[in-house]
């Protein structure tokens, strides 16, 4: 990316504390960032907001984004279900997160997932159900691999949400992220 993505600016914030408020938005009780690389930085910046617990992830240079998830799963307190979104997918409409509620709350499936186009997007609602599989799910694939276990407790819901496809992995995303939402363009190294 050139620069370190969760602090790049995205409107009057940063791009971290912007994916935070739209989860903030779509009433998430309990949010929980997980950090490795430069997270005394993320944590300065997101530890005035309010409901945000910051958990370090000291394997981070060596392990897999699974492990990340897992320990935030493992320092979720009380609920019914998550959303897992990385934190450079600030672009996610409100009402795909209530319809991946809803759609969980209907069916009671263990897992949800928006699709768009036909295709599984960001971000999966998981039941509490489901967080011990996958906090020992300790084989290759990732998250997507540990969620196969629930294939037949998985249901899918359609939305018209653009920005459940975009995030900001190279300056062009990063660009396009911030065209999609209205933003001003900041320079990227």
């Amino acid at each position: 990316m050139g620069d370190f993505k969760p602090l790049l600016p995205c409107g009057n914030s940063t791009m971290i504390q912007t994916t935070i408020e739209s989860l903030q938005q779509a009433n998430a009780t309990q949010i929980i960032v997980v950090v490795g690389y430069r997270g005394d930085e993320i944590e300065k910046v997101v530890s005035k907001m309010d409901g945000v617990q910051v958990i370090y992830n000291p394997n981070y240079r060596n392990g897999e984004m699974l492990e990340s998830i897992q320990l935030g799963l493992k320092h979720i307190s009380s609920c019914d279900a998550a959303f897992v979104l990385p934190g450079d997918m600030p672009a996610i409409a409100q009402s795909t997160f209530r319809q991946v509620k809803k759609c969980m709350s209907v069916t009671n499936a263990a897992v949800v997932f928006p699709t768009l186009e036909g295709r599984q997007k960001h971000p999966p609602l998981i039941a509490e159900r489901c967080f011990e599989r996958i906090c020992s799910f300790s084989g290759n694939g990732g998250l997507r691999t540990a969620l196969r276990q629930f294939c037949e407790e998985t249901a899918f819901v359609a939305v018209d949400d653009f920005g459940c496809t975009i995030d900001a992995d190279t300056p062009t995303d990063y660009h396009q992220l911030l065209n999609y939402c209205h933003l001003p363009i900041h320079p990227t190294s």
